[in-house]
């Protein structure tokens, strides 16, 4: 049965809870120390059928200031309200503030009912009317209808019934084709069934053989059992009030603000870019890292502000926020949400989030994210995939990650998916992940840029290693990078070599000045003949050369295999391992094996230094060592 979900609004004792009794024969205020203290402080729910198919559920939400984000809490879940006003008071202070609520919160439907006109003269309802209707002007309440009413001597009851039936009936049903999510706003504990929660499904539906994730503390659990309306049942659906016995998690473990969903689809974040409003009767501007109150769903987080697009948003006044949580939230695109003023606490604006995962990195100016809230805030559902995808930073994994980040049914998000990888404008890489064809092009071109830049910061060097070329292009998603390194290669732009990355064709020239250091080096690593040295020792026998000099030219010789690394920061040059490998080849065809206090005889070294040179040619495949006895690889063997 479809649920519609009616909110009770205005100002504290102007009879909102009587109004739901008189509707549903149902007294809202449960809580004892509601009935003692007259008035409502915590959500209360009553119910009335509408028809067969669908029921009517009212929420009552508190009217006091006190109790103000418990009245958000109730609103952000309801399709229609009735704003109520008392005929003894007229309109209060709580009165206009709820009415700025339901606007921020995108209510777009709702009825005006004037209450306790059994204690005022008609003239005196009159003139509430008026006041009504000045203070609703411009607003969804501009042409809502006015009933006036008495819950004491029932004037007016039915005639509210009768239209209330009938603005229900033309609410059009809410869609459940998204993932379950329902903000949790009661929470208790049955004994013998451990704890329950009840909130109102605002997005899908869920069976109760299905599991539920506690967020945003990311707890799973079961569902013992399912009720609507006190009645157990099997599934339930978006627009629903359930409440839900969970399994594996106890009362404690859970606070009004968390949500149910499905596991592993929303993710908690404490980031979040807006559009936001500020009321233009709040006498202050706001700015930038104020702390304020955000209220979303049943949440209350303490929030800094960081503004985007300017300095200050003036009364009236709106602009593209990043809201800074002090706590894990979580939420979704286009979702609602309230802000108040830290002290005293007054709301103060609202507007919806754009994103809740904010990408993150210098690769993106202010003016660059600025263009992109305004195009998320206005896309239509058909463009969004190809934004987002077109955005990321880093590919997007198909499935849950598009659907949270787009808010998008699965069915609708493979459509365009389907339609983005046969116009190419979007590309599935090795893994299944997905980037944008600009984002792909951009990240080779910047590729080739830091090749060229690295070239330039380091004359003496042509190969760029592979960790620090995805450093500096601030890729880590490995399929990414593969395929920027194989697109490029393929076009025959780079060469990819073992030990890194290099521009096709480029060779270093060293110049005069350098092309001498070089021969010096070389003549006294030579000279060295089989004693392996060090790049400490080049910087001692070279003391008016700086060392980043002599580093770049021990690089150069290095990756030109003129200098062979045998050993952990041991180096010898190349004519000199040529000599010692064909000394020792020539020794094994003769003497068949060698160790090393052998082998330090044939090159006139110490025994140590003889043994590092052999396992070094252990290592290049060219022996093979048995306890310290090296022979000949097969096939080797006889060759010189």
């Amino acid at each position: 049965m479809q649920k519609i979900i009616i909110g009770t609004s205005g100002h504290v004792d102007h009879g909102k809870s009587a109004l739901a009794k008189e509707l549903t024969g149902v007294d809202p205020d449960r809580l004892p120390e509601e009935k003692m203290r007259e008035m409502t402080i915590d959500l209360g729910f009553v119910f009335f059928s509408l028809n067969e198919q669908e029921e009517v559920a009212i929420i009552d939400v508190p009217g006091h200031e006190r109790f103000l984000k418990t009245m958000i809490a109730g609103a952000a879940s309801i399709r229609m309200v009735l704003f109520v006003v008392a005929a003894d008071e007229g309109v209060m202070p709580q009165t206009v503030e709820h009415l700025d609520v339901l606007k921020l919160l995108g209510i777009k439907k709702g009825i005006i009912v004037i209450t306790k006109v059994d204690k005022v003269e008609k003239e005196y309802v009159e003139i509430v009317k008026e006041d009504i209707k000045k203070l609703t002007e411009g607003s969804f309440l501009e042409n809502a209808p006015i009933f006036t009413v008495s819950s004491t001597t029932k004037q007016g009851i039915e005639e509210l019934k009768t239209a209330l039936k009938k603005h229900c009936s033309e609410i059009e049903s809410l869609s459940d084709d998204g993932i379950f999510r329902c903000p949790i706003d009661r929470i208790f504990s049955m004994k013998g069934f451990g704890p329950v929660v009840a909130g109102t499904v605002i997005s899908g539906r869920l069976k109760k053989t299905e599991n539920v994730e506690v967020l945003p503390i990311g707890k799973m659990s079961r569902i013992r059992n399912l009720q609507v309306h006190n009645q157990s049942v099997s599934e339930v659906f978006v627009g629903q009030r359930a409440a839900f016995n969970l399994a594996d998690i106890t009362v404690t473990d859970i606070a009004r603000g968390y949500e149910l969903s499905v596991p592993d689809y929303l993710r908690p974040t404490t980031v979040i870019d807006t559009h936001l409003s500020l009321l233009s009767n709040f006498p202050r501007s706001l700015r930038q890292n104020q702390r304020i109150r955000l209220h979303k769903g049943t949440s209350e987080v303490m929030t800094r502000v960081r503004i985007l697009d300017k300095d200050i948003i003036e009364p009236g006044g709106d602009g593209y926020v990043q809201l800074r949580l002090e706590k894990s939230v979580v939420g979704e695109r286009g979702e609602r949400f309230i802000i108040r003023s830290y002290s005293p606490m007054r709301v103060i604006g609202g507007g919806k989030f754009l994103s809740l995962y904010p990408v993150k990195g210098r690769r993106r100016s202010m003016k660059e994210r600025i263009e992109h809230l305004q195009k998320l805030e206005q896309a239509r559902n058909d463009d969004l995939v190809e934004l987002v995808v077109l955005y990321a930073l880093q590919p997007i994994v198909y499935g849950k990650e598009l659907m949270r980040l787009t808010n998008l049914p699965l069915s609708v998000i493979d459509n365009q998916v389907q339609r983005l990888l046969e116009t190419k404008k979007v590309i599935k890489l090795k893994d299944g992940a997905l980037v944008h064809e600009r984002t792909l092009d951009n990240l080779k071109k910047a590729c080739l840029i830091s090749l060229e830049q690295f070239i330039k910061a380091n004359p003496l060097m042509v190969m760029m290693s592979r960790g620090k070329l995805a450093k500096t292009l601030q890729v880590s998603h490995q399929s990414l990078l593969d395929k920027i390194f194989d697109d490029l290669s393929r076009e025959g732009k780079i060469e990819i070599k073992i030990e890194g990355i290099k521009i096709a064709g480029m060779a270093v020239k060293l110049s005069t000045d350098a092309q001498r250091l070089s021969d010096e080096i070389e003549k006294f690593v030579i000279n060295q003949g089989y004693r392996p040295f060090r790049l400490t020792d080049i910087n001692s026998a070279f003391p008016k050369e700086t060392q980043a000099r002599l580093k770049n030219v021990f690089d150069y010789l290095l990756k030109n295999d003129l200098l062979i690394k045998i050993g952990e920061g041991t180096y010898l040059h190349n004519q000199i391992l040529t000599q010692a490998k064909s000394k020792l080849v020539q020794h094994l065809n003769e003497k068949g094996s060698v160790r090393a206090v052998e082998y330090k005889d044939i090159l006139g070294v110490s025994r140590n230094v003889a043994r590092d040179i052999l396992d070094y040619f252990f290592d290049q495949g060219i022996t093979v060592r048995t306890k310290g006895t090296h022979t000949l690889v097969a096939e080797r063997k006889n060759r010189r």
